[in-house]
């Protein structure tokens, strides 16, 4: 039970800084970017990114992860927009 309320108290703190940060954050016109750090297991999906070949990143991507080709595709796609690449 303790736990609970514990746990309930974090959240309730949490929302109340991110409501903080939002305040600033339009006070000072700033807006926030997260950083993007990859991955070192996906440094030949970015490669293949860079040399515009989404279908081989893809699969080279399913081949690291085991993962579906919606979530390869998802994965590549925000790979991409961290890189910056378009």
């Amino acid at each position: 039970m303790n736990d609970e309320f514990e746990i309930r108290a974090v959240r309730e703190r949490v929302s109340k800084l991110e409501a903080e940060m939002r305040f600033l954050y339009k006070h000072l016109g700033v807006t926030f970017v997260p950083s993007f750090e990859l991955d070192p297991a996906d440094a030949e999906v970015a490669e293949l990114i860079r040399k515009g070949d989404d279908l081989k990143a893809m699969a080279a991507y399913r081949a690291v992860h085991r993962v579906s080709a919606v979530e390869a595709k998802a994965a590549v796609d925000a790979i991409r927009a961290g890189l910056q690449i378009k």
